[in-house]
């Protein structure tokens, strides 16, 4: 006689129990009784709930996702020479503003140290309202007609976000207070963050910078140009 079976004929079950669970094809030795001396009930047989199948669920990898790699450059840029120069060129009847002359300096900036460029792009987007212009900056490009570009960039209301751009500038209005990390705008390798105090005697400027797009040492060399440039702003009308 096959032991299961055997086994099962030893077990103490009621008839009832018993034809309800080959009804179900639950096999006696897996029910527990409740009656007297273990007794197998049919209540056992309607109330027994089979153990849950373990789920295998798929290994779930998450996507690698590589962190860009970003330096950032603080520098305190003194106005007072460019604050002067420019208020006695507005009495000629020539106004500049503090975006043309970081437009300015930022060419002439590309100039000296060319190996920021790895494509050779040197253009530079205006952060605006909501939007952004972008100048082809060139070293050799005059204070004046820059300041011209920049004024037609500000009466076209359209938004240049998806144009390539090495730079992006923006101006943040007079304070004391300074940002010490800003993102970069996607398409964007470099990101100058301008904040003139409330004296307008000094500027903080942050320059955050992807090392995937302009190396390191290059982008604080390129900095360090910039800030020369506005310090000694004569050199930006020759």
């Amino acid at each position: 006689m096959n032991m299961a079976v055997a086994q099962s004929q030893r077990l103490a079950v009621s008839p009832y129990a018993r034809r309800l669970a080959r009804e179900r094809a639950l096999p006696l030795e897996t029910l527990r009784g409740s009656g007297p001396g273990g007794r197998i009930l049919a209540a056992d047989v309607l109330g027994f709930v089979p153990a849950a199948a373990p789920v295998n669920l798929p290994d779930i990898v998450a996507p690698s996702v590589a962190a860009p790699r970003i330096a950032a450059f603080t520098a305190s840029v003194a106005l007072t020479a460019l604050r002067d120069l420019l208020a006695a060129l507005e009495s000629t009847g020539r106004a500049f503003d503090l975006d043309d002359v970081l437009l300015r300096a930022a060419g002439r900036a590309f100039g000296e140290i060319p190996d920021v460029a790895k494509v050779g792009d040197t253009s530079v987007a205006l952060e605006l309202a909501g939007r952004q212009a972008v100048f082809a900056t060139i070293p050799e490009m005059s204070l004046t007609l820059l300041h011209a570009t920049r004024l037609a960039a500000l009466a076209d209301n359209r938004d240049y976000a998806e144009m390539p751009a090495l730079l992006s500038i923006l101006v943040l209005p007079a304070s004391d207070i300074r940002p010490v990390m800003l993102p970069l705008l996607p398409g964007r390798g470099m990101r100058l963050a301008v904040s003139v105090s409330t004296a307008g005697d000094h500027a903080e400027c942050l320059l955050t910078a992807d090392t995937a797009s302009v190396d390191e040492a290059v982008a604080a060399a390129w900095f360090a140009a910039l800030k020369s440039a506005i310090e000694h702003p004569l050199r930006l009308f020759v």
